[in-house]
């Protein structure tokens, strides 16, 4: 969870550093924000975009993907195609473990798709994932959508880390 008021960019950056320096490779998928900028944004606050896998389901629809794919970012057509997003998620995963999987945002997949069908892509996601020895964080922003996706999720997470290393 982001806390309401705090920066999404520095907690999510804060996050992947750790995950990093706990010595796993980190799958990103961003629905949040487009691959440049977001690489631009996470090099920046220090984090090895170098060591992350993307998946970019937002690039591609505003024209902002780049001309050649860098090797390790797979772009899908659209936000709103959450089946194709978990499979390509599940994909990259399998070929890379150990990978740790990290989704931004909950908030940003449910502005495109609605609550129910971020929850269904959530638990389904999680579940496959989990089947494959592989562990995922969800991001959820501390505002109105994100209390409410976490009404909707709370079944099926492990915990709840408020980033930034606290727990709520």
């Amino acid at each position: 969870m982001v806390p309401d008021g705090g920066s999404p960019l520095a907690s999510l950056a804060a996050h992947l550093r750790a995950l990093q320096r706990d010595g796993g490779r980190v799958l990103l998928l961003t629905a949040d924000r487009p691959y440049r900028h977001l690489r631009e944004a996470l090099a920046g606050a220090g984090v090895d975009v170098g060591g992350l896998l993307f998946v970019d389901a937002v690039s591609l629809m505003d024209g902002a993907a780049p001309t050649e794919r860098p090797p390790n970012v797979w772009f899908l057509q659209s936000p709103t195609m959450l089946e194709m997003m978990a499979m390509r998620v599940e994909q990259v995963a399998a070929r890379n473990r150990p990978v740790h999987v990290v989704v931004d945002s909950l908030n940003a997949l449910a502005i495109y798709n609605g609550l129910e069908p971020v929850q269904e892509f959530s638990l389904f996601l999680a579940n496959r994932l989990r089947a494959g020895g592989t562990s995922a964080d969800f991001v959820l922003h501390d505002n109105q959508r994100g209390k409410a996706l976490q009404d909707l999720i709370h079944g099926f997470v492990d915990e709840r880390v408020q980033l930034g290393g606290l727990k709520p």
